[in-house]
């Protein structure tokens, strides 16, 4: 029997998505008509509600990031959402539940398919807003701090990038760890936001002299823990500032800008990489990690045990991510203006056309997000 001729997609089952066909400049992020997902075995498919941008789909827009496919993909990395289908062999979850789903890419969109083990729970009585801003930025921050750190409560942490997504979640599980959190970043506004969330010290980068004022600001006391996202100045100022058997965990790299056809820019991202020589971190007694979230993402059930540890620690302590910026799925392109700008503050997030702002999720408990919903003046 010869098999049917595949129809083309029809007019209602097409859904919206950013697909990322060739790199270039924010102005290349445009939502476009594509053909409804359809989950196979073992997999959900799911209406995302908000998608949580983040500094690598910056990156892998230039051409600048390593783990990504190849393209024409969908962008983006993590969405919140509701499952409207299953495929065969799901268990344990159901249409209608309210799931945060990490991928390589895909979340551009407004619906996306992922394998269920994949698929995790938020926290109780967040907004769906809040959902998409939690996965990727608070795994990152628990990560560095307790699995690659050993985070104690005697610790002196420092958290760069503080006002950030990642950097608001650091500031907040540090400070609910007992320990003491001095927050640096590029402003003053920045810095009030910080010290709101729990940091005890403030230390402003964004003028010559950082370095002095660190130092300044620590007295004899050096760093027990530094979790930096930075590079260039900041990371060889923390670096230094470290205490005896203090570790400085790399969990990004914002400083990070070169162009293709820009030999200088290579320079100053190779300068600005953050390194420090074997014989000065024996000589000191410090240590440097690293991590990567995506890379450890083969490890579903290492992971989540991971999750359920953070989940847990956050919903004790009442911490929720700082939504800052929330912007339509069309305003793709504004959304990453706004990150490479340096001006947003926490998680910027994007929102579909399936997110109902009087609907909540189906546990919610609390008011949603007083984040503006678009660019702030």
């Amino acid at each position: 029997m010869n098999s049917p001729a595949t129809s083309p997609p029809v007019p209602d089952m097409m859904m919206r998505a950013v697909v990322l066909s060739r790199h270039g400049g924010p102005g290349v992020l445009k939502p476009t008509e594509q053909p409804e997902l359809e989950p196979g075995a073992g997999e959900v498919r799911i209406a995302v509600e908000s998608i949580g941008v983040n500094y690598a789909e910056v990156l892998s827009r230039k051409g600048l990031y390593g783990w990504t496919p190849t393209r024409p993909y969908v962008l983006g990395m993590e969405a919140a959402g509701r499952i409207d289908q299953l495929g065969a062999g799901v268990s344990g979850l159901a249409v209608g539940d309210v799931v945060l789903v990490g991928r390589q890419n895909g979340a551009y969109a407004e619906q996306i398919v992922a394998p269920m083990e994949r698929v995790v729970r938020p926290p109780p009585g967040y907004s769906m807003e809040e959902c998409a801003a939690f996965g990727v930025n608070f795994a990152t921050a628990w990560i560095a701090l307790v699995q690659m750190a050993r985070l104690r409560p005697s610790d002196r942490v420092a958290i760069t990038a503080a006002a950030g997504g990642v950097g608001t979640a650091a500031v907040q599980m540090a400070s609910a760890f007992g320990c003491e959190v001095i927050a640096l970043a590029s402003t003053s506004k920045k810095l009030e936001l910080a010290r709101s969330k729990g940091a005890h010290i403030v230390v402003e980068y964004g003028s010559p002299g950082f370095a002095e004022r660190l130092r300044d600001t620590l007295g004899g006391d050096g760093l027990d823990v530094v979790l930096e996202t930075v590079g260039g100045d900041v990371f060889t100022a923390c670096d230094a500032a470290l205490a005896p058997f203090g570790r400085i965990v790399v969990a990004g790299y914002a400083s990070l800008d070169y162009r293709l056809w820009n030999p200088i820019s290579w320079w100053r991202a190779w300068r600005g990489a953050p390194r420090v020589s074997l014989e000065s971190m024996y000589k000191r007694s410090t240590g440097l990690l690293s991590t990567h979230l995506g890379y450890l993402s083969s490890d579903a059930a290492r992971l989540r045990g991971i999750w359920d540890e953070m989940v847990a620690f956050v919903t004790e302590h009442r911490i929720r991510p700082v939504v800052g910026h929330v912007l339509p799925l069309d305003d793709v392109a504004e959304a990453h203006r706004l990150m490479e700008s340096r001006e947003s503050v926490g998680k910027i997030v994007l929102r579909t056309a399936n997110r109902d702002p009087d609907r909540s999720p189906r546990d919610a408990r609390h008011a949603p997000s007083d984040a503006p919903r678009s660019r702030p003046a």
